[in-house]
């Protein structure tokens, strides 16, 4: 069995993002879930563990299907459509909270269109997927599918970073503030790491591209692991050690 580093960034990128969502999850459930008449917390849950999911789709994919071509394309299609859903979403958060004089609803039904749209390129070009020597997955795809998928993922990655960026500079408390700049860093990493994965300056080194890809990908999951697993972990069990709760 081939292990992917592919496979291994969007393990460990995954991991992550459901721990994220799961920690928002808890925190919503705290102010009293849907009685508390505040909807955001369970919208930035779906978010995350939305991404979550579609990591795990590539992940799942980069593990069991690199030998098959067409298996791994097909999953690419059903991480494409993933996607779509996911970064609809997170337009509509980023309007709901950031601009509310918008239509959240119109901006997340364009960007479900696009996402469709970019669904649609990878499926008619049919790519033909490949293990480079640094065991990283090249999807090889054609220019416009590239920066076309470029361009969503850009949506999808920078919702987030401008709501939690504006949130670290209206935090009042110390765990949001900690929570915000966790969130904001990770996500500008990613911001950079898509623009290397997608953008032409390093087309004549594939090699090379899967191999920065993939790691700065495994750090951004690992920070995620950090921040909302073993932060938390470690906070709760001193608390109990201290108070005996």
């Amino acid at each position: 069995m081939v292990i992917t580093t592919t496979a291994v960034g969007f393990s460990l990128s995954g991991l992550g993002l459901a721990f994220c969502g799961f920690w928002f999850f808890k925190a919503f459930q705290k102010i009293g879930g849907l009685r508390s008449g505040n909807q955001i917390g369970i919208l930035l849950s779906t978010f995350f563990l939305g991404l979550a999911l579609q990591h795990f789709i590539l992940a799942i994919g980069g593990f069991a299907f690199i030998t098959n071509t067409e298996a791994l394309y097909a999953v690419l299609v059903i991480d494409a459509i993933v996607l779509a859903i996911v970064t609809a979403l997170g337009i509509y958060l980023f309007f709901y909270i950031l601009l509310p004089n918008f239509s959240s609803k119109w901006a997340a039904i364009v960007t479900m269109f696009y996402g469709l749209f970019v669904t649609t390129l990878i499926i008619f070009t049919h790519l033909r997927p490949f293990l480079t020597t640094s065991q990283a997955i090249d999807w090889n795809m054609s220019r416009l599918t590239s920066l076309s998928l470029y361009y969503l993922l850009l949506l999808n990655i920078g919702a987030p970073f401008l709501i939690f960026v504006k949130n670290l500079f209206y935090a009042t408390t110390r765990d949001v503030k900690l929570i915000s700049i966790i969130i904001a860093s990770a996500t500008f990493a990613g911001l950079i790491n898509v623009s290397i994965g997608f953008l032409s300056f390093l087309d004549s080194s594939a090699d090379l591209r899967g191999f920065i890809f993939d790691r700065i990908l495994g750090i951004i999951g690992i920070l995620f692991i950090i921040g909302f697993f073993i932060i938390p972990l470690w906070y709760g069990w001193v608390s109990k050690k201290s108070y005996g709760k």
